[in-house]
């Protein structure tokens, strides 16, 4: 019995020794291999997202008219080759801009025309009586 609680001592210790040097290995192959172009950029991800109608389009800007606390207020946003442009985006055309702020500029990530809202109501059907 004593025998065998030691050779299980020892294969659970000569275990545990060769999972932390695999482990540490693995480590080191990941921080010895810096990224190829370390000045590359990386797309940040849009955190904003207002609503409003477009203004003014180009290839380069979209500047939307949206109400702020009841006053019309224009805000302008950068568009790239990355921005989704969805719809018929054309002054007139209500739109939901997804975007991010950077070096004060906001960057369009995604320019959405937004349904027409119908406001008709339902007709009652007559009733039979």
């Amino acid at each position: 019995m004593n025998f065998e609680f030691r050779h299980f001592a020892l294969l659970g210790g000569l275990t545990a020794v060769l999972t932390a040097a695999a482990l540490g290995s693995q480590q080191k192959a990941v921080n010895s291999n810096p990224p190829a172009n370390p000045q590359a950029k990386i797309t940040q991800p849009a955190t904003h997202f207002t609503q409003g109608t477009i203004t003014s389009i180009n290839a380069n800007e979209v500047v939307i008219t949206k109400k702020v606390r009841g006053k019309a207020e224009q805000v302008r946003f950068t568009l790239n080759s990355q921005t989704q442009r969805n719809g018929k985006l054309a002054a007139g055309t209500r739109v939901s801009v997804q975007y991010r702020e950077q070096k004060g500029q906001n960057i369009a990530a995604a320019v959405r025309e937004l349904p027409v809202a119908t406001t008709a109501k339902p007709t009652k059907a007559p009733s039979k009586g």
